[in-house]
């Protein structure tokens, strides 16, 4: 009996103290930073180690703290404590051998470091669908003004702490993707050498007829459109400067005309998904690797009718043999069109969302603006595709895939972290489930999967189905769900293999209903582990980072992950 109880006790102890360790370690951590006397802050330490035990007296431990050694070295602090633990059947034995038996001999050692070159990296991946335009459960708000107020208090708290740390560039930078049915990666990257400039992605010309070798598309006088040398070019004296130029989606949107000679719209930022598993990791775009360009949005005009879902230019009376001939034509976006321009349909069907952030450091006035002024700009309205969000909230962390703004995986103390809050489950529509009736046989609308009844070159199923294992081919709304919901868990797999922190919130969504439950799920799934925290129902597990949260209480869940985030210089 007296072994068991000093077996527990000595449990008790050793937890105390390695808790001690990691609040000194932490205080250290912040104070090392605006403090540069290596004396004061060990009594610091010391203070704050003593402070926080309570089942063991302070003299009877002994604390030290390591600093780094110089800048080659690792910059982290240990902060050590040693002790022994004298038990009670260690008394009775030396009570009976009147002190000349010494069984509590053994010292204790424990130890926690803390990182000092500690940066952070955070992708802000949130909702911006239709349904974020609801009042959220348990307060008088809207879902998407509870997350404009709950991201700003986030970001603010982090660049208040971060300021702290003077001898670091860009301490804490911020991302923020807002996702729909698609993600919005901002018009000014057209000319990026990552877009497809030329057409060599497989899926960029998959929605039009185009030229074959011996039978160019004529769209005007002394204007065809040709394939030669495995690409598509502008050829003739009607094109004038652009002659031999590269013919691609961009083209189509620079060309477009009204009657009164103005351009009709303009590329407004969004992209399709990449095909394969291109398209849910963050593999850099490569012109070698034409599966790994961007290639813009562009929603085809669909057949004349008040039945078709995006029907925005006029076919002029054409003759066609089928409505999908019809939808397919290149020619007819060069009859200028008595329109004052795009409205609700167009090319940019789909393109619901403000662009991205790209990671933007916090801790400068102009920054911490640039990223609140972009969280206020979110407006809700379209679908709901949580892997195209997330794997763009992973792109903006990782080095020219395709921005430039992360520091290198590799590199030391620095934490790459994505955070995903959605409140609703994934979608993807059969065109007829939205009132059209397709004639075209798209079988789906338009989005970032394109239409799904199109297969890309290559490819033996249709985008949305790629990746997706073991989820069901068939055609449907609730197969399509799944099919995502299987990307979605693929791609949290690759994200956390490539060391990237996943934490995840599930706003108000209802346990009553399966199809919320089973995005919960995934969630959960997907989230990674806390460095810090245990599971309050399994004490001997690290917490998942996950948050099944309510409206009323999304702000306390933005709290909670602040702290998590301010706690990751603890290294076990």
């Amino acid at each position: 009996m007296m072994l068991a109880i000093d077996t527990a006790n000595l449990m008790r102890v050793r937890g105390n103290v390695q808790h001690s360790l990691d609040a000194a370690g932490l205080a250290v951590g912040k104070r090392f930073t605006i403090v540069s006397e290596e004396n004061q802050i060990r009594e610091f330490g010391k203070r704050i180690f003593e402070a926080n035990l309570r089942a063991i007296e302070p003299e009877r431990t002994e604390f030290t703290l390591d600093f780094p050694k110089g800048r080659d070295s690792d910059q982290q602090i240990v902060v050590n404590a040693s002790f022994r633990y004298i038990s009670f059947f260690g008394r009775a034995v030396q009570s009976l051998s009147s002190g000349n038996t010494d069984w509590d001999k053994y010292t204790y050692s424990m130890s926690a470091t803390v990182r000092l070159k500690n940066t952070l990296e955070v992708a802000l991946v949130l909702d911006n669908s239709g349904s974020m335009a609801e009042r959220g459960s348990g307060s008088g708000l809207k879902r998407i003004d509870l997350l404009k107020q709950a991201s700003s208090q986030l970001v603010d708290k982090l660049a208040d702490q971060a300021k702290l740390i003077t001898h670091l560039e860009n301490p804490v930078q911020f991302s923020l993707v807002p996702f729909a049915a698609s993600v919005n990666i901002g018009p000014e990257n057209q000319t990026q050498l990552w877009m497809d400039q030329t057409g060599i992605s497989p899926v960029h010309y998959e929605n039009f007829t185009m030229p074959t070798a011996n039978n160019p598309v004529t769209v005007g006088r002394n204007k065809n459109i040709v394939f030669r040398d495995n690409a598509y070019f502008k050829e003739g004296s009607g094109w004038g400067s652009e002659n031999s130029h590269y013919f691609t989606r961009f083209s189509l949107y620079n060309d477009m005309q009204t009657t009164r000679g103005r351009a009709y719209t303009s590329w407004k930022g969004c992209v399709e998904a990449r095909p394969g598993e291109y398209g849910i990791n963050a593999d850099r775009p490569s012109v070698d690797k034409p599966d790994t360009m961007y290639v813009p949005m562009f929603a085809p005009d669909e057949y004349d009718s008040s039945r078709s879902l995006n029907h925005w230019w006029s076919d002029n009376g054409g003759r066609y043999d089928s409505h999908q001939t019809m939808q397919r034509d290149l020619k007819k976006y060069y009859i200028a069109q008595n329109t004052s321009g795009e409205g609700t349909t167009g090319p940019n069907y789909s393109c619901t969302t403000t662009p991205i952030t790209t990671l933007t450091d916090v801790t400068t006035d102009n920054g911490l603006r640039a990223v609140k002024n972009a969280i206020a700009k979110m407006q809700p309205d379209g679908g709901t595709n949580v892997p195209e969000g997330m794997v763009w909230g992973w792109r903006t962390l990782i080095q020219n895939s395709p921005f430039t703004g992360g520091r290198a995986t590799s590199q030391r103390g620095n934490d790459k972290v994505v955070i995903v809050l959605t409140d609703g489950a994934n979608t993807y529509y059969r065109y007829n489930s939205l009132g059209g009736t397709d004639n075209a046989n798209n079988i789906s609308n338009y989005s970032s999967l394109g239409y799904t009844a199109v297969r890309t070159t290559g490819y033996d199923r249709t985008r949305i189905f790629q990746e997706a294992r073991g989820a069901s081919n068939v055609h449907d709304n609730a197969n399509y769900t799944e099919a995502l919901n299987a990307r979605f868990k693929r791609l949290c797999e690759l994200a956390k293999q490539d060391k990237i922190m996943v934490m995840t919130v599930a706003l108000d969504l209802r346990q009553n209903n399966a199809t919320d439950r089973k995005q919960m799920e995934i969630m959960k799934e997907c989230a990674s582990d806390s460095r810090v925290r245990f599971d309050p129902a399994a004490p001997t597990k690290r917490a998942k980072l996950f948050w099944n949260t309510t409206g009323s209480e999304l702000e306390q869940t933005f709290r909670e992950i602040a702290d998590e985030l301010s706690n990751l210089r603890i290294v076990r």
